[in-house]
Formats: C-alpha cells, structure tokens, sequence
C-alpha cells in the first residue's frame, strides 16, 4: 500500500512538472554547448548544428556568427583564432580562403562553418538564434552593420517562413537597423534598468535574452507581462536548469540539451 502511495506522488509531480514547463522551448547553446565535455562536436560547427537538431525535443539552436574580411558570415564564438583552432588571428581580419582551411583543434578536426554552408531545411518548425558580433576583436572597430544585413538578406533570412530567425543583438545601435530591415530581435541585457530603457526606446523589439544569473523569477514575469518574449541563457549544471526553467521564460538557450529535457519532463 505504501509503495502505491510512493507510486502515485511521483507520478503527480511528473505530471505537473511536465504541465508547468510545457511551453517553455529548448534550444542549443552555440550549437550542442560551449565547453561541455560531453558533446561530441566543437560549439558553432555544422556538425554540432546538425545534431543539435536531430535531438528529439530540440526546439532549435543559437549560433555566434562573426563577419569575415570578405564580408562573409561565419559561425565562431571566441574572439581570437588561436586558442580553439589551427588558425591565427581574428576572423574579420582574414579573407574567406583563408578561413575555408582552418580547422578546430578536436578529435574531428571540424572545419569552420559559414552561415550559408548551414542545411535550412533542417531548422523547418524550429528557432533560429544569431548572436551578432558588432565589434572586431583585433582590431576594436565595429562591425558594418549594413553588410551584415545585406549578407542576411542574400541568404533569404529575412524573408523565411518555415521557422523563426532571431537576431540577438548587445549594441543597441544595430536595434532600429535590424527591426526596419524586418528581423526579430532580441536585445542581451543584464538588469531592469536596460530594460526600461531599451523598451522605452524601441518599444517594437521582439524579445529580450539575458544569463540566468541576472534575473529573478519575479523580473522574467515583468518583462514577460510587456508582452515581450524572454530567454535564459548559461545553463549548465541541473541546478542551473531547474532554476532557468522554474522562472518560466519562453525559452532556455541551454548548454546542456539532453539534460535540460530530462528535467523539463
């Protein structure tokens, strides 16, 4: 009898836990996570990207995109060459042939991906985060904002209608480029404070992505309340998890998929 009862309870929890965090999405952290020692793939290559998405219960993935000399969107998230891979340097100093050879220093010695090597179709149904880098790590210069919508446009992303594109942006200069050249974008912030001021600034931004750290269940539900969406972001450990995902944000950028959707189910 005692056991039934033991039975039943975790059964109820399970159920409402299912209930409570049903809506909420998950999506890749760069991919499958940054320094997660268990993925299988390098953070921001095509592998990771793929089987992110092959993880059934993946809502989608966000990936670092980074302009090249060329003018070429690339997938990297550091700021210098050096450390993770074979190459040199930063990427907005280096031509697409020369960026086209370099390889991570991993087991699968993953070549670097450029936006446009990405398999659309894969995404069909799903979200799609571009973390936009606006300054050139070298050289300390921004980033021309209007080559890196020209290059989003060539690529149709403005226009897609199988799956959401979202452009996070942490340079509130690029907020009304971006929104007039017809993206959804999510603005990074760190406080309440930036998010009167942004709101107060461009009241059509779609959303707002901030580190789980930062923000308290009572915030997440003040901004949700302005009818703006609301990501968490640096999620690693299941305590890290259980606590981005009791603050009920539209979404968690996760860097621990397979264990995120163990705890949101």
């Amino acid at each position: 009898m005692f056991g039934k009862i033991v039975l039943m309870s975790i059964l109820l929890v399970s159920c409402s836990k299912k209930k409570e965090f049903d809506q909420i999405k998950v999506v890749g952290h760069a991919a499958t996570g940054l320094e997660i020692l268990n993925s299988v793939y390098h953070d921001n290559s095509e592998e990771a990207v793929e089987m992110a998405l092959s993880i059934e219960g993946c809502d989608g993935v966000e990936i670092d995109i980074q302009l090249s000399k060329d003018g070429t969107l690339w997938l990297f998230h550091d700021d210098h060459l050096d450390k993770e891979t074979n190459g040199t340097g930063c990427i907005n100093e280096l031509t697409d042939s020369q960026l086209s050879s370099i390889e991570y220093k991993t087991i699968h010695k993953e070549k670097l991906a450029r936006l446009e090597d990405l398999n659309l179709t894969l995404f069909k149904g799903k979200e799609l985060f571009l973390d936009i880098r606006h300054v050139t790590a070298c050289s300390g210069d921004f980033v021309n904002v209007s080559q890196v919508i020209s290059n989003l446009n060539e690529l149709g992303l403005h226009a897609i209608t199988d799956f959401n594109v979202h452009c996070i942006l942490s340079y509130n200069q690029w907020i009304s480029p971006f929104i007039g050249a017809g993206f959804k974008v999510d603005y990074a912030i760190y406080n309440l404070n930036e998010f009167n001021t942004c709101i107060n600034l461009y009241p059509s931004i779609s959303g707002f992505v901030v580190r789980n750290s930062d923000f308290e269940k009572n915030e997440i539900e003040m901004i949700k309340n302005a009818n703006k969406d609301l990501y968490i972001f640096e999620i690693r450990s299941p305590k890290g998890i259980r606590s981005a995902l009791n603050k009920n944000p539209d979404a968690v950028i996760t860097d621990d998929i397979r264990a995120t959707l163990i705890e949101k189910y």
